[in-house]
């Protein structure tokens, strides 16, 4: 979403669009053709993401960064993953350590009902289908409605998540037709800890060539550089609601009854169908101690793994 009013840029100096850009962007804003029961104009422009970890080294100074509670950006050049597509052989990568685990970090991701509450800019997310996988995977699809500057979109996304792994990878629905020409992205989470990880994000987005230049690059920008920032907000506020809910009600505590009942749960399961960050709202994670340094401190400093 954006937060201020949009700048053009003209030369060297900086101004407020005029009544006839509005006019334009207004008119463009009905010009849109998402529908639901149609196909897409194409089955995918842009090279997908695939589940895994990223290819992408960290230098001394990027890690000193990361250890003082910063996002940073960098330039991933890998081979697509379907050349025939477009992108894919260089795309930016945020990096950002958060202090909480990795399944509250997958959770805060996958409530994607949460998304207007949590996501700048996102105004709905509707879950339309949720499948299971035999592999442990799920996919799960969403219809989008979010706004940049006097603009609305209206989009379907399908979301392929590996909790195991801690990916989340996703596309457009091209089953149904879409206000973005195209879009994809994708999550990892390395667990660097018990009670902090290690998050990774890259998205590519196309837009139809109608859409004003000023509003492509607020959307492909600003997202990227947001994503991260809401999610280590939100995991590490769960996190902290969590461990707090985890103190008193005997020795082991509320939350220790609680992860007592869902280990039997899990024994229980067949193996590999276990998807804890499926399961209701649950103090279960497995902390190390029941203190946490610097509870109820101001999420960046809580942001420090």
């Amino acid at each position: 979403g954006a937060p201020h009013p949009p700048i053009i840029r003209s030369g060297v100096r900086q101004a407020q669009p005029s009544g006839v850009m509005f006019a334009l962007i207004l008119l463009l804003g009905g010009a849109f053709a998402a529908n639901p029961d149609a196909p897409h104009p194409h089955g995918g422009k842009l090279s997908p993401y695939v589940l895994g970890p990223p290819t992408v080294l960290l230098s001394r100074e990027d890690e000193e960064e990361l250890a003082d509670g910063k996002t940073i950006m960098r330039v991933i050049s890998n081979r697509p993953a379907d050349e025939s597509r477009e992108g894919g052989a260089r795309r930016l990568l945020m990096v950002r350590d958060v202090a909480a685990p990795k399944d509250v970090v997958l959770d805060r991701i996958g409530d994607f009902a949460a998304y207007p509450r949590m996501v700048k800019g996102c105004d709905a997310c509707h879950v339309y289908k949720r499948e299971g996988r035999p592999d442990g995977t799920e996919e799960v699809r969403c219809e989008y409605r979010i706004h940049a500057l006097h603009l609305k979109f209206r989009y379907f996304m399908s979301h392929q998540i590996d909790p195991e792994a801690g990916c989340v990878v996703w596309n457009l629905d091209y089953e149904r037709e879409s206000d973005l020409d195209d879009s994809v992205g994708y999550w990892y989470i390395q667990p660097r800890g018990r009670q902090c990880c290690r998050v990774y994000y890259s998205c590519d987005t196309k837009l139809r060539k109608w859409v004003p230049a000023p509003v492509y690059a607020l959307l492909s920008k600003t997202a990227v550089k947001q994503a991260t920032i809401w999610v280590n907000n939100e995991a590490v506020s769960e996190w902290a609601k969590l461990r707090q809910q985890q103190g008193g009600g005997g020795p082991l505590g509320l939350g220790g009854a609680m992860r007592s009942a869902r280990d039997a749960w899990e024994r229980a399961l067949p193996k590999g169908r276990a998807e804890p960050w499926k399961l209701p709202r649950l103090p279960w994670a497995r902390p190390t101690s029941l203190t946490v340094r610097g509870l109820g401190a101001h999420p960046r400093h809580l942001s420090q793994c």
